[in-house]
């Protein structure tokens, strides 16, 4: 599973965003990580061929895939009231789409520290499937998913 208590950096052209930057209630804005999907480990390609004219396949070397990890957070404004928080909002939502949009046909870097240790990973990534901005709990936090893919399975 994902380590979702940790800081994810994103690297790009466009700037840097940090997601899970700082703690709750601390003050600061911040990309908040719920989930991340197809981040644990690669897609596996497994060739198969049905054997001609008998039962069973002939099965081939498997081999691993690009990762297509997919994130889904919150945007949290701590930094101004209920009433001054789309502005803000509305700038780290530009910061978000403009740093991944860099990375559409140049690479951009995920890297983060698990807390088991082990010493910093890193891919080297792409922006795959388009962000979606999504106002929640009656427009008091803002949503985000976004997907990216890593041509290389291993960090």
């Amino acid at each position: 599973m994902a380590d979702l208590i940790v800081a994810y950096t994103l690297s790009t052209g466009a700037g840097t965003i940090v997601f899970n930057n700082g703690n709750l209630k601390d003050g600061t804005d911040k990309y908040w990580i719920q989930t991340i999907n197809g981040l644990d480990g690669p897609v596996i390609r497994a060739p198969v061929d049905n054997r001609p004219m008998l039962d069973g396949g002939i099965v081939h070397d498997f081999w691993k895939g690009p990762r297509h990890p997919v994130f889904n957070g919150v945007i949290l404004i701590e930094s101004v009231s209920l009433d001054g928080c789309q502005g803000v909002r509305d700038d780290m939502e530009d910061d978000l789409r403009d740093a991944l949009d860099s990375i559409l046909r140049a690479d951009g870097t995920l890297s983060w520290t698990p807390t088991n240790g082990g010493g910093t990973r890193s891919l080297t990534v792409r922006y795959e499937v388009p962000v979606d901005f999504q106002p929640i709990e009656d427009y008091a936090l803002d949503s985000f998913t976004f997907g990216l893919i890593a041509a290389d399975p291993d960090w």
